[in-house]
């Protein structure tokens, strides 16, 4: 009969690093290319090379802006008939920081997940089968009384010989990456941006027919 496979050798010589450094590294580097990512968008979007620097000198970059106009009413002057309705016209200029979505993904868990299952069975299941007969006749006299004797026997055999084996593995890796907003220093920028956002005048005020 064969022998059961050994269970704990099933599991030796696996490569247990390559199967959980190998997912870290790879989460790594993703989030080395999540943070590039951002900070891309920021120099692009957010910024415009400096008009004033000189060729060959990368200057000082520029915020970019998105500039529009808008009326608004204001209060009537003192001169102004009951009824009379005036309004302005003002200007804004808005960074685009402040206008768009930065993307601010991160990699927050990494989960890896190895399951080995090994099932060894063993049934010997060898078929053979075999027959042999033999049959004898025979004839006896005593005197006046004579006999015939007639002889037959079978030999049969029947062996069954099977081998089955099962082995399995599951290996699973999870990533999760989550915006967990902006960070704290690009916050604090485009407060400052923001603060400078305010309307201003750019012509007075006129009345409305």
């Amino acid at each position: 009969m064969a022998d059961i496979v050994n269970m704990s050798a099933q599991f030796k010589g696996l490569p247990m690093a390559d199967l959980i450094g190998a997912p870290l590294t790879a989460a790594c580097d993703a989030q080395v290319k999540l943070a590039r990512a951002t900070s891309d968008f920021i120099q692009l979007i957010g910024f415009a090379p400096d008009p004033a620097a000189a060729a060959g000198t990368p200057g000082t970059p520029i915020t970019r802006t998105a500039s529009f106009r808008f009326k608004r009413p204001v209060d009537r002057p003192a001169t102004a008939q009951p009824g009379d309705f005036y309004e302005e016209e003002v200007e804004m200029e808005v960074p685009l920081l402040a206008l768009v979505k930065v993307p601010a993904l991160s990699i927050t868990t990494v989960d890896v997940n190895f399951e080995m299952e090994v099932k060894s069975s063993f049934a010997e299941h060898t078929s053979e089968d075999s027959t042999m007969s033999a049959s004898l006749d025979a004839s006896v006299n005593w005197g006046v009384f004579s006999a015939k004797v007639h002889v037959q026997g079978s030999v049969s055999s029947h062996k069954d010989n099977t081998r089955t084996s099962d082995n399995s593995a599951k290996y699973t890796v999870a990533v999760h990456a989550e915006d967990k907003g902006m960070p704290e220093g690009l916050s604090r920028v485009l407060d400052i941006l923001q603060s400078s956002v305010a309307p201003r005048k750019v012509a007075a005020p006129v009345q409305v027919q």
